[in-house]
């Protein structure tokens, strides 16, 4: 077979986030695979629906699709068109490596868990015109090995404040009950190289970075390192962590500050001790919450709250008391999803025996949805309580009480506010959330 012209890469839209515009994030996940494919095509286009349509008429010889659950449905009316008109497709993402099954159904090809160590197999069979329905490796890669993602080929703009992502670690030995990151990544917090961190940084610059790493601060060491590294870059940035890890060291946290860190995503899930040992989230201690986000804002980092809603010993009571908490300790942002079994989770794995699923419409697995019976609420009350409290933490009043706290980052605070109170008073009841802030 002659060497492939074109692959095409896509992020669909989940059908239900089309009706709430919120995340504006590109996928580094297809940069990625566009920089494992550059040695075999001669073109390689990547088109996010989230910031451009898609033309169903595109040609190419691969096309390439990533998933996350409530994209899941966009994702396979994709493949079946591209199919139809003869074009070989492929998936990965987290909905493809824990629904196998039913992904093997829409695609010719499936990726499970990462992609590259199998890529130059992919490529191989692929070329032969034999692709195999599976691909999984239980090896993890040594992220020193990862390519430079193609981040050149995303569409120009349209991120929130034109932030560039990128990933310094790989992997949680965590495991939270309601997350697939440790199941996908694997147990072993591994990390890259900091200069290639540094390469990509110059080869891609930017004012404001996103690190997608899901606890940057895990390592002390290698945040060292990093946090060093990226004072003489001059960069703003934001990334996530644990609120125990962030704050354990006010030497570790002033050196983030001092290298540009404006915000980092937290998830605090719940101010009950009880419902976090339950969700295997016991190292999130509630006696340290506030000693802890008085740390955080005090070294002039904005801290953006996540809390789930919906665990199964949650009342109206203790969700009631999150909007309290949030006001009392400050937060600059918060980030709120209903408690969702996502394929890949013990909670789904749970939810499935019990038979407590109702809704396996992949387009209501957006977190603000209910999707399983609630031992003592029903899907109208929590969805209520949801949809109720941004608009209450985002009304005019609220903002401006919580302004001088978070004053150290004024411009990011308050358009990053707005933006939200926008969304919170603009948002049909029945649209999703974003994916993630």
């Amino acid at each position: 077979m002659p060497r492939p012209k074109k692959l095409l890469l896509i992020a669909p839209a989940s059908l239900e986030v089309q009706k709430a515009k919120g995340k504006y994030a590109h996928h580094l996940g297809l940069a990625m695979v566009a920089g494992l494919a550059t040695p075999f095509f001669d073109e390689i286009r990547i088109v996010e629906e989230t910031f451009e349509p898609l033309d169903l008429n595109e040609t190419a010889d691969l096309v390439g699709i990533t998933m996350m659950t409530c994209q899941a449905t966009r994702g396979y009316e994709l493949a079946d068109h591209f199919r139809k008109r003869g074009i070989p497709t492929i998936c990965g993402g987290s909905h493809a490596s824990f629904m196998v099954a039913e992904c093997t159904q829409h695609f010719d090809a499936l990726v499970v868990n990462e992609a590259e160590l199998v890529w130059p197999q992919i490529m191989a069979d692929f070329q032969a015109g034999a692709l195999k329905p599976v691909y999984r490796t239980d090896s993890f890669i040594d992220l020193k090995d990862l390519p430079m993602p193609r981040k050149d080929l995303f569409l120009k703009g349209h991120t929130t404040l034109n932030t560039q992502v990128l990933q310094t670690s790989r992997g949680c030995p965590l495991g939270c009950n309601f997350c697939t990151v440790t199941k996908m990544y694997g147990s072993t917090h591994r990390t890259r190289p900091v200069e290639h961190v540094v390469e990509e940084i110059k080869r891609f610059p930017s004012r404001i970075f996103f690190f997608v790493d899901d606890n940057i601060f895990f390592t002390k060491e290698y945040a060292y390192k990093l946090f060093e590294a990226l004072i003489p870059l001059k960069i703003k940035w934001g990334s996530q962590g644990s609120l125990e890890m962030i704050a354990r060291d006010e030497k570790l946290l002033k050196l983030a500050a001092d290298s540009g860190c404006i915000s980092l995503f937290v998830g605090i899930e719940s101010i009950e001790q009880e419902i976090l040992n339950l969700a295997n989230k016991s190292f999130n201690k509630v006696k340290n919450y506030e000693a802890h986000i008085r740390k955080i804002t005090r070294a002039g980092i904005n801290l953006i709250g996540a809390f789930m809603f919906g665990f199964d010993q949650d009342t109206k009571e203790t969700l009631n008391k999150v909007y309290d908490f949030a006001m009392h300790n400050r937060l600059a942002l918060v980030n709120t999803g209903i408690m969702t079994p996502f394929p890949g989770t013990a909670f789904y794995d749970k939810a499935l025996r019990d038979k407590r699923i109702f809704d396996f419409n992949w387009e209501h697995y957006t977190g603000a949805n209910l999707v399983c019976h609630h031992p003592t609420m029903n899907q109208e009350e929590i969805e209520a309580i949801h949809l109720r409290f941004p608009k209450r933490f985002y009304s005019w009043r609220s903002i401006l009480t919580r302004f001088w706290a978070n004053r150290a980052q004024p411009l990011y605070y308050l358009i990053m506010n707005l933006s939200h109170w926008w969304r919170a008073h603009n948002r049909k009841p029945d649209a999703a959330c974003e994916y993630a802030s």
